[in-house]
């Protein structure tokens, strides 16, 4: 039975506003900076792969934890800057808190897992009223590994008091879908990101939704309600 709804934040709650052409393109220079072969990405690596792929070739060639891990902290600042400026001008996606409240009323837990830092999603809570909306709001700072790695889900179910059977991740992007997949949960696809239903579709959702309000009938269907 389902007990949970797990949320992405950019792309699902929030409309995206991230600059991620340019995010992407400073975790890749970053990188090869510091010795990564340009020839080892490919034009398609996102910001989660290209520091996949990094930490495989380092790590191989004798660098240490430790030394990766200051450059994670390197990284995530620059990110974090990206993120930050994009919060300033964040905003919901017209009925969304209708939707998480509605699904509240049912008897749900909610939650948001996002890859953005602490830093720009505190930026957001100020400037959003979504707190009251959500039993956990998780950061990729508080997450073991970020999304595609399924860490922060596995956690987030644990702080929920809930199985993977129990829950649903619901999220706009392919990154999402692999996270879920890997954490051995459901994804559901919403179409109000940078992501095509089709793209989605081929993914791995279970199902995907044009918009948010779409997945009121499927959770109440879950929920025997339908």
């Amino acid at each position: 039975m389902l007990r949970a709804v797990v949320f992405d934040l950019d792309g699902t709650i929030t409309r995206l506003t991230l600059p991620l052409e340019a995010m992407r393109a400073d975790t890749k220079r970053f990188y090869i900076e510091r010795g990564l072969p340009p020839d080892l990405l490919d034009p398609v690596d996102g910001i989660s792969s290209t520091r996949m792929k990094a930490r495989e070739y380092f790590l191989s060639r004798g660098l240490g934890e430790e030394e990766w891990a200051i450059m994670e902290r390197e990284i995530d600042g620059i990110l974090t800057r990206h993120e930050s400026e994009a919060a300033k001008s964040a905003e919901l996606i017209q009925g969304v808190l209708d939707v998480v409240k509605k699904i509240r009323n049912l008897g749900l837990k909610t939650a948001i897992l996002t890859n953005n830092g602490r830093d720009a999603v505190e930026i957001v809570l100020r400037r959003l009223p979504l707190k009251g909306y959500f039993d956990v709001i998780q950061t990729r700072n508080e997450s073991p590994n970020p999304k595609p790695y399924p860490d922060g889900l596995l956690l987030l179910l644990k702080q929920l008091g809930v199985s993977k059977s129990e829950a649903v991740y619901v999220g706009d992007a392919v990154i999402d879908a692999a996270a879920a997949k890997r954490a051995g949960m459901r994804f559901w696809g919403v179409a109000t990101g940078e992501t095509s239903v089709e793209d989605l579709e081929q993914a791995g959702a279970e199902r995907v939704f044009g918009r948010l309000e779409e997945i009121i009938p499927a959770v109440e269907a879950e929920m025997g309600q339908s």
